[in-house]
């Protein structure tokens, strides 16, 4: 029987060279809802090379946004790269000339000494708050995009909240704060929360607060003992913020001086404990230890009626380094590469204490649960994974797992690949599961690229459109309804 491959992951991400405007999706199977209407966004990388030259880093490609337009009776289709000032000056000279998180410009140390400047992507998710649509990435500013033509309308600076004000140097060191690609928004206030690691003359946790109309502030500055690589955090309906602050940290001056890229940076210490950093409401610090780990998402947080803070999250015993991630890339990892498990911690705040169990017999990324329940108790994600007894390694499943029961069902073929799931709620629905799910799929046997409509109860397909070509699985996504 054909089986996905790893050179099948590499052939789902083939360079998107073709830009669509409001195209019609072709429907190969069952039938469109006549009450799923709205807007799917999803942004990613669009390609894993530039004129001629492969990235060493599947975070590395130019961030292209996707637009699926449902009425009821069609959807319409619509794709366009993030004009990012890289990517227009790139394009224009018909060559790389920035460094970006993963990949070093090609010549060796002396074309990559003193700069500085890295490539901002806007490759990792894409978010709606305050009226505007912003195309992000956890390295620097977002970008604001045009919700209807997915226009690139300028980097976005929350009216100079993201410019570095903390000392001149630091300033200088880092002008452009960063801005995380994981940002939560409270579910009762409609406050956004998000962070940025900035380095500088100390290395700081930078927590943003949006308001409801768009308006920003800097609601907290912590240091770091290092530049801690952190990716996704928790936010709680009580208010709590969770930061995992593993032992893995960039070695910024082999950095900036050109002798690595910042992937390649990374040192692990194995040794060291993982850094549970909880910050209150009132802005009161917890730091708490939990042994070592590394988290890349995050599935949801809650407090539990008893005080105790829940975090639930996708475990790795080891940090997937540099090398690691280029080998997918180059469609060459072995079966039994290590892959993050769904478990869930509970943080004692008075004794200071944390433990961890494990909350699934799956591996998985890219968690979604129902949009309604940020930051509250909730019963059901779904994500791509595989169960334990499953050895091949691409997550080439879709995964629901039951959080208070510990259970799991999966769907999937074995010559398809597909992206994380949103999670679309039914209109008037009331049971948590009762809901869509709208992922893409990569289809091996036919190198093609299809949009799914599943039933988020059983998984079963409800509909699936056929794209005009293939496109990356890509990243994170938004649902917007009408």
């Amino acid at each position: 029987m054909f089986s996905a491959t790893l050179h099948d992951y590499v052939q789902a991400n083939r360079t998107v060279t073709d830009e669509y405007d409001d195209v019609p999706l072709e429907l190969i199977d069952g039938s469109l809802p006549a009450d799923l209407a709205g807007t799917l966004y999803r942004n990613g990388n669009g390609r894993f090379q530039h004129q001629g030259v492969w990235y060493d880093h599947p975070f590395d490609g130019d961030g292209m946004i996707a637009k699926f337009r449902f009425d009821g009776q069609t959807v319409r289709y619509r794709n366009r790269y993030v004009r990012t000032r890289e990517f227009v000056e790139e394009e224009q000279a018909g060559r790389m000339l920035y460094r970006s998180f993963g990949t070093n410009l090609p010549g060796g140390f002396w074309k990559n000494a003193g700069k500085m400047q890295f490539k901002n992507t806007a490759n990792t998710s894409v978010i709606w708050h305050g009226g505007k649509m912003l195309a992000l990435w956890e390295g620097g500013w977002p970008h604001q995009i045009d919700p209807d033509t997915l226009y690139t309308l300028g980097r976005y600076d929350y009216n100079g909240v993201l410019r570095n004000s903390f000392s001149w140097l630091d300033s200088k060191i880092t002008p452009e704060m960063q801005f995380s690609a994981h940002p939560k928004i409270h579910p009762t206030t409609g406050v956004l929360h998000n962070f940025g690691t900035v380095p500088g003359t100390k290395q700081r946790l930078v927590l943003y607060e949006v308001d409801p109309t768009g308006k920003a502030r800097v609601a907290q500055a912590i240091d770091m003992d290092a530049m801690t690589f952190a990716h996704d955090f928790v936010l709680t309906e009580s208010g709590h913020r969770i930061f995992f602050l593993t032992p893995v940290a960039f070695d910024m001056p082999r950095a900036l001086a050109g002798l690595t890229s910042p992937a390649a940076s990374i040192r692990v210490d194995r040794a060291k404990p993982t850094l549970v950093l909880v910050v209150d409401p009132d802005n009161t610090i917890h730091r708490l230890h939990t042994d070592f780990c590394f988290v890349f998402h995050f599935v949801n947080g809650y407090q539990d009626t008893d005080g105790t803070l829940v975090v639930d999250g996708l475990r790795l015993d080891d940090y997937p380094e540099s090398a690691g991630m280029k080998a997918y890339l180059e469609g060459n990892v072995s079966d039994n590469q290590a892959a993050a498990r769904f478990v869930r911690y509970r943080l004692d705040l008075t004794q200071k204490d944390v433990t961890w169990e494990p909350l699934a017999e799956y591996e998985g990324e890219l968690p979604e649960i129902h949009p309604d329940l940020t930051g509250r108790p909730y019963q059901y994600s779904w994500s791509i994974g595989k169960p334990f007894t499953h050895h091949k390694p691409l997550f080439d499943h879709i995964v629901k797992i039951d959080a208070l029961t510990g259970t799991g069902i999966h769907r999937g073929d074995t010559d398809t690949l597909p992206s994380e799931p949103i999670v679309v709620p039914r209109p008037g629905s009331t049971a948590e599961d009762d809901a869509w799910l709208l992922y893409l799929l990569f289809d091996a046997p036919t190198q093609t690229t299809d949009l799914m409509i599943a039933d988020a109860a059983d998984l079963s397909t409800v509909a699936r459109l056929r794209l005009p070509h293939n496109i990356p699985l890509g990243f994170h996504g938004l649902w917007l309804p009408d």
